[in-house]
């Protein structure tokens, strides 16, 4: 009886020490109480419970706490709401991190709805829809949980040219869009676009605009300029880092005290999560350097 307590405690204080746990029982342990909580009250507790095997996504205290009140006492008042939230965290399957490579999208028990992973920085950083996973690999007996530091929230469910149709920030950047023709190319998975407010482009040079949009070659050039292939969160961005967009110039990062930039365009809001990629909305609009040169335009 001494011995069996002795490893009951061990699994207790060292999380994979043993597969004593499931999937409620394990994140209870790993202090993920918000989690819990909200796993109960949304009925889904005896589901995690069971045989699965699952892989849960699962958000600390902190990163709950990061959301607006407001959005966790909407999710309280909904509980179909708050169960499509937590079943978006879920994949059925016992997925660990060696098994997930770049761009892979996962099936949630959400469906259609899927979870994009990345990996940056030669293997250092793995997000799960741009929330970087702090805590890999926690073995519960009817799954595995990867602790992440961010709640996956709002739900990717519209593609990029989507979301710039609901953006009442990018009016502008849609009438750019469609004057290009370049709508289809938007809708390749797997990319970043940087998105200039409609402020963005008020604020270029006087004749700048009214010039891209009766010029397409101009203007294509310049908008495929804010797209990158491949699918960049905030978290996988380093300092300095250079990557090649469609017009086939590099941009370059810099990120001092937690404002990024790109170019010297400020980040505004990082992270929006699409079916296809990531947007990240900026201050001013990219140009590639030639542009800059011909329409005196100073970064």
């Amino acid at each position: 009886m001494k011995v069996l307590a002795v490893i009951s405690l061990l699994c207790v204080l060292s999380i994979g020490y043993c597969q004593q746990s499931n999937i409620v029982q394990l994140a209870e342990q790993l202090g993920a109480n918000t989690l819990v909580a909200l796993v109960k009250e949304a009925g889904l507790a005896d589901t995690l419970s069971g045989a699965g095997p699952f892989t849960v996504f699962g958000p600390t205290d902190d990163a709950f706490s990061k959301l607006p009140r407001a959005i966790i006492d909407y999710l309280k008042r909904n509980k179909t709401a708050l169960q499509d939230v937590l079943k978006y965290h879920v994949v059925s399957g016992k997925v660990y991190s060696s098994q997930l490579s770049n761009e892979l999208q996962a099936a949630s028990l959400l469906a259609p709805a899927k979870i994009r992973i990345n990996i940056y920085q030669d293997g250092k950083v793995i997000t799960a829809d741009g929330s970087p996973v702090v805590k890999p690999d926690q073995n519960a007996t009817n799954g595995v949980i990867h602790v992440v530091d961010r709640v996956m929230f709002p739900i990717p469910l519209m593609s990029m040219v989507d979301m710039v149709k609901a953006d009442r920030q990018l009016k502008t950047l849609l009438t750019a869009v469609s004057a290009a023709g370049i709508a289809s190319a938007l809708e390749a998975d797997g990319l970043t676009l940087f998105a200039p407010t409609d402020k963005a482009f008020q604020n270029l040079p006087p004749g700048t605009l009214d010039g891209l949009l009766k010029n397409k070659t101009a203007l294509t050039d310049v908008l495929t300029y804010h797209v990158v292939k491949g699918t960049t969160f905030s978290a996988g961005l380093a300092n300095g880092e250079k990557v090649a967009t469609l017009e086939g110039k590099d941009v370059s990062f810099s990120i001092e005290q937690g404002s990024v930039k790109v170019d010297n365009a400020k980040v505004l809001r990082a992270d929006d999560a699409v079916t296809n990629g990531v947007i990240h909305v900026i201050d001013s609009v990219l140009l590639p350097p030639t542009y800059k040169r011909h329409f005196r335009v100073e970064n």
